[in-house]
């Protein structure tokens, strides 16, 4: 006997929500982060909190405005929720991959995924690809190769170079042996490190970026986000979590308030890296 579903629709202040007996309940108009005042799983995409919320599936399209652009189709959707408490908002997104890439060989990237805001809220929102000059947006961007770093260390497992050449070996930079001399060797030796590049002191898989269209990607002046990701069999499940309001330079959130939101999704495997990606257009976001 075949086995049959009853679809509901319901409405919740005005919202129209779609939910399948035994399923999540679906919200295909809107991103909506929900209230809670438990302790927010902001490293926990697996919480039982994430069942409580609507769930938003993402479309994505091919990154073709810029070069360079990618080529071939890439995940397609991705379900989104979102929780906030007041001060800090979670999204978790997730997505089917068939492999977890952390750049093991050449040719291929690293699986990642980002949150975009605008920095206005208005109706009056700036393009979608990266914003607009005048018109900025503000990028919360997660990296599993990043993540796998801070883990490596944390574990003890040494340098990536180990991973990528298992016959080889390290010892150290050559500034770390003399530090007398270590500011001129730092330059010599390791010229991101003396210049401050953020990458060079990576210690979170998040990174908040900023920009005003391509080409002019930056770091965001304030650095305040976490996030962490889980692939298991042939999915990607990730939290990004940021503050509502991180303070002078970038957007604000605030309980009660509509603004936007868009996503985009890199397939390591597949080549995807800079802006060739899947990504989303706006898509309206209540922060109940």
């Amino acid at each position: 006997m075949k086995k049959k579903f009853l679809l509901v629709l319901i409405t919740i202040t005005g919202i129209s929500l779609l939910a399948s007996c035994g399923g999540p309940l679906i919200n295909a108009q809107q991103v909506i982060a929900s209230r809670t005042d438990k302790e927010l799983p902001r490293e926990d995409p697996n919480s039982s909190l994430w069942d409580k919320v609507a769930e938003h599936p993402a479309k994505l399209m091919v990154q073709d405005v810029a070069e360079p652009k990618l080529a071939e189709p890439g995940v397609e959707t991705i379900r989104v929720r979102a929780i906030h408490d007041g001060n800090w908002v979670v999204f978790r997104l997730e997505w089917e991959d068939k492999s977890r890439s952390l750049i093991p060989e050449s040719g291929t990237g690293s699986d990642a995924a980002a949150v975009q805001f605008p920095v206005e809220p208005g109706a009056n929102v700036p393009d979608a690809a990266m914003g607009e000059k005048g018109k900025g947006v503000r990028i919360w961007f997660w990296k599993s190769v990043w993540q796998d770093d801070i883990e490596r260390a944390r574990e003890g497992k040494g340098d990536r170079v180990v991973s990528l050449y298992p016959q080889g070996s390290t010892d150290h930079y050559p500034y770390q042996a003399n530090e007398s001399a270590r500011e001129e060797m730092e330059t010599r030796y390791a010229p991101a490190r003396a210049a401050a590049n953020p990458i060079t002191a990576q210690s979170n898989p998040v990174q908040v970026v900023m920009a005003e269209g391509f080409g002019n990607l930056s770091p965001a002046p304030i650095q305040e986000g976490t996030g962490t990701g889980q692939w298991k069999d042939g999915r990607w499940r990730i939290t990004i979590a940021r503050p509502l309001n991180p303070g002078k330079g970038m957007d604000t959130l605030e309980a009660g308030m509509r603004s936007y939101v868009a996503f985009a999704v890199w397939d390591g495997a597949a080549g995807h890296t800079g802006s060739r990606k899947m990504r989303s257009g706006w898509i309206p976001l209540v922060v109940e």
